[in-house]
């Protein structure tokens, strides 16, 4: 799958201070309707062809290459949820049952994403608004649940790897959880101290979690993290490697949380005007990194169930395989 050119995405300098810089474009070979209609994804975004003359170039590539983007997911979902259903009650192990929750829950992401392709049409039905830094969070929040996902569910795990895991898992969402509730309402009692000092023990018990360099136990005890070595080398299972993994978590994070990224470039880059590639070229970049990471999360349901791919077309695991199968390591 071809990827976006990032530099162009991620480091357009703002309209007022610094040096020029171009907007957001994505040079994609354009997908035709019928791949919309295919994907089962919404006929209005056939209008967009219609349209196609009176945009500049790079706003059209930017249309393009969202159009291809949101075909290419629709059609990941259809093959998600298939999956999904066809796992059955056929549950051997815990961290199996881990995978099936985790792996609806980003179902259920994904079919949210997809309710956004259709865009929302202005008062006087003049212009249609995509809405890309939703796009662009729910495409980090699908990235995360299938980086928890592979984390927390791989087989190649030892006994002791994994209740290292869990119990990490346990005592993080204990102490935060505890942290959190009582900010809200301060007449919320915390959790019994003894409820985490027995979490700790467990920890302190298992020669997995013991082979952790001390200073790194001790921030884990105090429930700074749920994960062994944190979120980032998580994410490496992606396979995308370390630079990439950070931009791409980044850039969506600023749409996430409206930092400076988001919206300073609003006006230079025309994002809410009419014909303006902006928010699909943003919503495009999102929408590729999110099928990477779904698309390998559902590689990773095949490999825990392997009796599912056999109820599914050789072709279509091909597809799935030779699109989503990491490149390179960690």
């Amino acid at each position: 799958m071809r990827t976006a050119p990032v530099g162009r995405l991620l480091f357009n300098p703002p309209a007022h201070g610094g040096s020029k810089g171009s907007s957001p474009e994505a040079p994609v070979p354009a997908t035709t309707c019928c791949a919309h209609r295919k994907a089962g994804i919404g006929n209005t975004l056939n209008s967009r062809c219609l349209m196609a003359k009176s945009r500049k170039k790079k706003d059209q590539e930017a249309f393009d290459f969202f159009d291809k983007q949101a075909s290419s997911f629709g059609w990941l979902v259809k093959q998600a949820r298939l999956i999904s259903n066809r796992v059955g009650p056929h549950v051997a192990t815990p961290r199996h049952g881990y995978a099936t929750w985790l792996f609806i829950r980003a179902c259920i992401t994904a079919g949210s994403l997809t309710q956004l392709f259709e865009g929302q049409t202005s008062e006087n039905n003049a212009i249609t608004y995509l809405d890309h830094p939703s796009v662009a969070a729910l495409s980090r929040a699908l990235m995360e649940n299938i980086a928890v996902l592979i984390y927390f569910t791989d087989d190649k795990l030892s006994d002791d790897e994994w209740r290292c895991r869990r119990d990490l898992i346990d005592l993080h969402d204990l102490i935060n959880r505890g942290q959190f509730l009582t900010q809200i309402d301060p007449k919320q009692k915390p959790p019994p101290k003894d409820l985490s000092e027995a979490q700790c023990k467990l920890l302190n018990d298992n020669p997995a979690f013991m082979a952790i360099p001390a200073a790194r136990r001790k921030r884990l005890l105090a429930g700074e993290d749920m994960f062994v070595q944190g979120r980032h080398h998580a994410m490496l299972a992606f396979g995308w490697g370390h630079q990439l993994t950070r931009g791409v978590y980044k850039y969506v994070s600023s749409h996430a949380h409206s930092t400076a990224l988001a919206f300073r470039r609003t006006e230079k880059n025309r994002v809410y005007t009419k014909d303006s590639g902006a928010s699909q070229a943003v919503a495009g970049f999102s929408l590729e990194f999110a099928s990477k990471a779904f698309g390998l999360g559902c590689l990773h349901m095949l490999a825990l169930f392997p009796y599912v791919e056999a109820t599914f077309d050789p072709l279509i695991i091909g597809s799935l395989r030779a699109d989503y199968k990491p490149t390179s390591n960690p």
